[in-house]
């Protein structure tokens, strides 16, 4: 660690932090504090002063993907029940494309705050500590997944009239259940954009974990009939339990198996901080 990294750390040389508000030994974090909240109402600062352009995407992507699959392809694609395709989809919607604001923020975001725009810099030189950087990022990440899903729900709710997408007033729980999701997604993208020395090797992210998600999540298809393998491996992504819990609280049809689903989301965060934080924290102790 260099003088002037030790210096804005609180240390000398050589030193760790006491427990006070240092280092912890065993998680080779210190605990962020409060700290955090501004560095998110930094970004949220930036997203608002962007926000005609942020928003565009999160809203014509899903409608696209509704009326293109799910009245164009699902004419051709038989359910079990009396559910249309475009009804299947819908709840999906709520998780799946939201998730990448979500992404997008803790990859691309963070990387330029990181290594182009000198913003983690200009932070470290204030009473901020690392952790709380990565920390604001994580839950600014999250937030946009949340905002997301909230604008997706609008025009389900607008268009549910016409197309009966939403059943249950417990369609609106998938707002906290977005933001769980997408702390977990975030906190493993920026882990991962905490080793990438380049914007293109971001890319790698998408081959290696998003798009397996995507298809995984069970928002274009059930999963149950998939081979054995495949639908283990659907399990272990956030975004399939996400989904699961959408797709329960759109319809209003509650089982207790769905409580698995929020046990995964709630297991997964803590680790998925840490590992975020942690990944992080060196990149920009290190340089």
């Amino acid at each position: 660690m260099s003088a002037s990294t030790a210096s804005r750390a609180g240390t000398k040389p050589g030193q760790k932090r006491g427990p006070s508000g240092g280092v912890v030994p065993w998680l080779g974090i210190a605990i962020p504090g409060r700290q955090f909240i501004p560095v998110w109402q930094r970004d949220r600062d930036v997203f608002l002063r962007l926000w005609k352009a942020e928003i565009a995407a999160p809203t014509i992507e899903p409608i696209v993907t509704l009326l293109g699959l799910g009245l164009g392809l699902g004419a051709y694609v038989e359910l079990g029940g009396d559910s249309d395709y475009v009804q299947f989809l819908a709840p999906g919607m709520l998780m799946v494309f939201p998730m990448f604001g979500a992404m997008f923020e803790a990859l691309f975001g963070s990387y330029f705050r990181m290594d182009q725009h000198g913003t983690y810099a200009a932070i470290q030189a204030t009473p901020v500590r690392p952790e709380e950087i990565v920390l604001g990022d994580i839950t600014w990440a999250a937030s946009r997944m949340a905002l997301n899903t909230g604008l997706v729900l609008l025009l389900l709710l607008a268009m549910t009239p016409w197309l009966g997408f939403i059943e249950s007033p417990l369609v609106i729980l998938t707002l906290p259940i977005s933001f769980l999701t997408g702390l977990l997604i975030a906190g493993i993208s920026i882990a991962f954009t905490s080793i990438a020395r380049s914007i293109s090797q971001l890319s790698y992210f998408f081959s290696i974990y998003v798009l397996p998600m995507f298809w995984l999540s069970g928002a274009f298809f059930p999963t149950d009939d998939l081979p054995r393998w495949a639908d283990i491996a659907a399990n272990l992504f956030p975004l399939f339990h996400a989904v699961s819990l959408s797709r329960a609280l759109t319809t209003g049809d509650l089982e207790w198996s769905l409580l698995g689903n929020v046990a995964f989301l709630l297991a997964g965060l803590l680790p998925s901080l840490w590992l975020g934080i942690w990944a992080m924290r060196r990149r920009i102790v290190r340089g």
